[in-house]
């Protein structure tokens, strides 16, 4: 199970494993109207960032992991997510179907 923790008073990380995604992918289809845009972006960016470097706090793009992994940003001045570099690449690969499934339903 993922977990948040403070590095300082400024400063948040998820720590999340691959079991983490199933998490994501149940959020994400039950409320996909209000992540569309988030995903499209994360779509779009991640690959540049060599998947595991990509910054959801820069992109706006962390309500999804937010939302299903139960913590706030709101408070903090960055966060950061700590996950095996395999988890990245299952994430985009998540995302892609996501974005994909949402312009075959257009």
């Amino acid at each position: 199970m993922a977990t948040v923790r403070m590095e300082n008073e400024k400063d948040m990380v998820l720590e999340a494993d691959l079991p983490d995604l199933q998490i994501l992918i149940d959020e994400a289809t039950r409320n996909f109207d209000s992540y569309k845009d988030e995903i499209a972006m994360i779509y779009e960016k991640m690959p540049k960032f060599d998947y595991k470097y990509f910054c959801f706090y820069a992109y706006s793009t962390y309500h999804l992991l937010e939302a299903a992994m139960d913590f706030d940003t709101s408070n903090v001045g960055h966060f950061r997510l700590d996950a095996p570099e395999e988890f990245y690449y299952a994430f985009y690969g998540m995302i892609a179907t996501l974005h994909t499934q949402a312009l075959v339903e257009k």
